[in-house]
């Protein structure tokens, strides 16, 4: 399955995707600053066992997200999906640092809700972060999510508790 936008491929990651540089971002302090891998140090075998991981799990789809010119600079996530309420989270990694700010993650994001409405026949799409992570935020919004509701307090982030922004998308709202 591949998912092709102006910029972008979206296509099922693979243990053999799996790079030097890929395991750089996930132990970049800031580009993991939210991510939970932060919380201990990655190497190849604890990416490729992630990645096997997820791809055994039927009700989760992890897309990496590739440049057209083949270049790896992050990944999506649609999954869980919970059957019975027809729900699924969206999360979303953009590793390569040169690719912030232009928009590739509101790119991913709204091709791989389209693909969840349209293919996996769920009915709302899910996503939240730490509210100090303004450009996820902004990134789910531009796509038409829509913030449902903040926890207080609901994270640590750097030894201070920090809200929890959760958004949602239905159909219509893309």
């Amino acid at each position: 399955m591949t998912i092709k936008t102006a910029r972008l491929l979206l296509r099922e990651l693979r243990p053999s995707d799996v790079s030097e540089a890929y395991v750089a971002w996930l132990n970049d302090p800031e580009v993991s600053q939210y991510l939970e891998t932060r919380h201990s140090i990655q190497n190849m075998d604890t990416v490729r066992t992630f990645v096997e991981m997820v791809l055994a799990r039927e009700n989760e789809h992890l897309f990496g997200i590739f440049l057209h010119d083949g270049r790896h600079i992050g990944n999506i996530k649609v999954g869980p999906v919970r059957a019975y309420h027809n729900l699924a989270d969206v999360s979303l990694l953009i590793g390569a640092r040169d690719c912030w700010g232009k928009g590739y993650a509101a790119e991913a994001i709204e091709a791989a809700s389209r693909h969840a409405f349209a293919t996996l026949g769920v009915r709302k799409l899910c996503a939240s972060m730490y509210a100090p992570n303004e450009g996820s935020r902004r990134a789910f919004l531009k796509t038409g999510y829509r913030e449902e509701g903040r926890r207080r307090d609901h994270y640590v982030l750097d030894g201070t508790p920090c809200d929890l922004v959760e958004l949602g998308l239905l159909p219509e709202d893309l």
